[in-house]
């Protein structure tokens, strides 16, 4: 046993670690954050101690003030053995740590298990009052299938009350009853300890998936798109305020809502705050007439009927001129009568180039005319993220499908997801500069060109760079057209319509979600963990710091085209100049392509792109070490690499056959099988690829520590552990420095030091 001194703020044990000790907190309290859930331990708590038959960390640990522990070395079970001979009390002192630990676990499990059901009854009655109402004042009901069709949270197991109760009741008994219960026996002590252990570990696997649940299914509830319960009722409300009949009822279930949303602590007070303030504010005693200018008629049309003219919609709320709107027709009609709409006959390739055409001319008209009429039509949402113009070419089934998608777009939004009409609209409010063209010119240099070559004059310039509309123009006839023809996938037979040909199985599998595109980002960032930090500038002259190089990560826009594709693309690996801003990758918004190998496929452009601008001119000089210098320094002279057998040649030979002697695509092939399968202890590299794409993408410790005994690995590893620890003892020393200055390990400096812990 030592003492150890942790300082406020430090995340001294992570998750997947290997386990190395068990920590008595004396002073101080720690927390425990697992995957959705997050645990402080006072005084008193064991650290480590839920781990002990596992092996690994579960959680991470952080200190949540100044921390005092008693640590005791521990690797496995045995290891209980040396800390009870040390002192037999111990044996008393660790089971009642263990009782106390799994009853506060169960119990935690217990609430959100209540919590759980408890949302899912309060949503499903909610629901069947909304119909009951709409009944009641003669209201068609709004569609919200996705509600309908919630299930009851189910974990993948329950725990039993009796184990509740027996570890709560455990858990009150004092020190003394302990050690006489035990009679100090060692067994018996470990036995108790590791039975604790194993409900622990279950509870937190529950706890996990309920809070998953809730998580997920809280945005049914309420959520920042608006498509949620709380606007179902508050668009009967205006709806009802229009009939002269008796709001109360409503009122009152949408004040019951207001209140469950509040109490349920799911919701931030921001999101309540903004999402409530309409309905407070709105007047319901204006006059309205049934069916007239109303959120209720722009954003939901009837039940979904088949045979609706969709092209006369879209054609209508674009205001397309009426001869124009005649040629689109008659193009698309052709276009539909062809006996093989993939042919590549030079008639076909005329009637796809003139609807594609039309098709972006429409677009735009729509994109401006939705800036002036926020609640969109059914059938324009269609238009805008799927590229859906008719129910023949689309399918009457696919179609109902894609009707029912508009209700639910917000599951292809988030953070840094965005549909294609989310994308333009961000860049229209200044949210989002435009991407680079395909001259990989920005719209700066864009503008530049133009009043060099005198296309426009220095004052229009000025006046076109803060114009909004004239970025969304640029976006328009650049990324969209380049990006959403080269994400469909089979260049010959492009059209931008929507078709059925494209639509493989149900469009409901083929939607990109956000949900979908963040875990295959996770699933790549938990192998190759660094892949979207790089080292930028810290500078805080008051506390004597001129400029420290950190690390920052910064996670890429993922833009959905309205298409059903087959690739994803980098477009470009920083925002702007500066190298923290995020890379914009491309996706289909609709592909039966799985979305992980998609995700590793441009993540692996992306780490060679992100270093050619890193290194600028000197990308490919060998004096420079980097990933790109090194890999293409191994594949010009692999021939007279003496590390390499005939077969590891000859399959380089081969490699580069089949990327048409393109390095990149030869790095990215074996970035994919590195994330793959060289992750798993699967070689699939010959050692000299293996051990450049090691030192420039490494795996997280995890993954480090499961491989490290493999002869193949080990001499990497080490070094790599080496130039690591080097580089955690640098910013070990100068934050030592900077706190006594008076600094303070700000958020941006622990993520840095978290990085050299992974």
């Amino acid at each position: 046993m030592e003492t150890v001194k942790v300082s406020k703020g430090r995340h001294f044990l992570r998750k997947g670690e290997r386990i190395k000790g068990l920590f008595v907190v004396l002073q101080g309290s720690v927390r425990a954050v697992s995957k959705n859930d997050e645990i402080v331990m006072e005084a008193g708590s064991i650290v480590g101690l839920m781990e002990s038959a596992s092996n690994v960390y579960l959680c991470d640990y952080i200190t949540n003030t100044d921390c005092v522990f008693y640590a005791y070395p521990y690797r496995q079970t045995e290891d209980y053995k040396k800390i009870f001979a040390s002192d037999e009390k111990y044996v008393a002192v660790f089971t009642m740590g263990a009782m106390h630990q799994a009853a506060t676990m169960l119990d935690r499990y217990g609430m959100f298990s209540r919590m759980a059901q408890n949302f899912y009854s309060t949503l499903m009655d909610y629901y069947a009052e909304y119909k009951k109402l709409c009944n009641d004042y003669q209201i068609p009901e709004k569609p919200f299938h996705r509600l309908a069709s919630m299930s009851p949270a189910r974990a993948g197991g329950t725990i039993e009350k009796w184990t509740v109760e027996y570890y709560d009741k455990m858990s009150t008994f004092s020190l003394k009853f302990m050690d006489q219960f035990l009679g100090r026996d060692y067994a018996i002590g470990i036995g108790e300890i590791q039975n604790a252990v194993a409900w622990m570990v279950k509870a937190l696997s529950l706890i996990e998936k309920l809070k998953e649940y809730l998580k997920i299914h809280k945005e049914l509830l309420l959520t920042a798109s608006s498509e949620d319960l709380f606007q179902l009722y508050f668009e009967l409300a205006r709806k009802a305020s229009g009939t002269g009949m008796d709001m109360e009822p409503i009122f009152q279930k949408i004040s019951e809502i207001m209140e469950f949303s509040r109490g349920s602590r799911l919701f931030s007070d921001k999101l309540l705050d903004v999402r409530f303030a309409e309905y407070k504010s709105y007047n319901f005693n204006q006059e309205t007439e049934l069916g007239e200018t109303d959120i209720w008629v722009d954003e939901v049309q009837e039940e979904y009927e088949e045979g609706i003219d969709y092209l006369e919609h879209i054609l209508d709320y674009a205001q397309y001129e009426a001869d124009k709107a005649q040629q689109f027709r008659d193009v698309l009609q052709k276009f539909k009568n062809l006996p093989d709409r993939l042919a590549t006959t030079d008639d076909v390739r005329k009637l796809r180039k003139e609807i594609t055409q039309h098709f972006y001319d429409i677009y735009e008209l729509v994109f401006y005319r939705s800036l002036q009429n926020g609640k969109l039509p059914a059938a324009v949402r269609m238009f805008l993220n799927f590229g859906f113009v008719d129910e023949e070419l689309a399918g009457s089934e696919h179609t109902r499908s894609l009707y029912d998608l508009t209700q639910e777009l917000s599951r292809c939004r988030a953070d840094n997801v965005y549909t294609i009409y989310e994308w333009l609209l961000s860049i229209y409010r200044g949210e989002n500069e435009p991407s680079r063209n395909e001259f990989d010119m920005d719209f700066a240099n864009y503008l530049n060109e133009q009043k060099k070559t005198g296309r426009i004059t220095a004052a229009q310039m000025s006046e076109m760079a803060a114009d909004n509309r004239q970025k969304v123009d640029f976006e328009l006839k650049n990324m969209f057209v380049s990006t959403n023809r080269a994400t469909y996938g089979k260049f010959s037979t492009y059209c931008p319509v929507l078709c059925e040909d494209d639509i493989i199985g149900t469009v409901e599998n083929m939607l990109v979600t956000a949900e979908k595109a963040n875990n295959a980002l996770d699933m790549i960032r938990g192998i190759d963990f660094s892949l979207f930090y790089r080292e930028v500038g810290y500078s805080d002259p008051e506390h004597d710091v001129n400029m420290e190089m950190i690390q920052k990560e910064v996670l890429p826009n993922i833009i959905l085209m309205p298409n059903a594709g087959s690739k994803a693309m980098m477009w470009q690996e920083t925002a702007g100049i500066k190298k923290d801003t995020s890379a914009r990758f491309i996706f289909p918004i609709f592909t039966v392509v799985d979305v992980e190998e998609m995700m590793i496929e441009v993540s692996g452009r992306f780490r060679w792109e992100m270093c050619r601008k890193i290194q600028g001119v000197r990308w490919n000089d060998i004096t420079e070490a980097s990933l790109t210098s090194e890999f293409n320094d191994y594949i010009q002279y692999y021939r007279k690499n003496h590390d390499l057998s005939p077969d590891a040649k000859q399959k380089v030979k081969n490699a580069l056959t089949k990327a048409k002697n393109n390095f990149r695509e030869v790095f990215v092939k074996d970035y994919q099988s590195w994330i793959r399968y060289e992750a798993k202890g699967s070689f699939r590299l010959n050692k000299v690829a293996r051990d450049i794409i090691f030192r420039y993408c490494p795996f997280n410790k995890e993954i480090r520590n499961m491989l490290g005994a493999n002869p193949m690995y080990r001499e990497m590893f080490e070094k790599y552990e080496i130039l690591k620890d080097r580089k955690k003892r640098h910013v070990e020393l100068w934050y030592d420095r900077y706190q006594k200055k008076g600094g303070e390990i700000n958020e941006e400096l622990q993520a840095n030091w978290d990085f050299y812990e992974m």
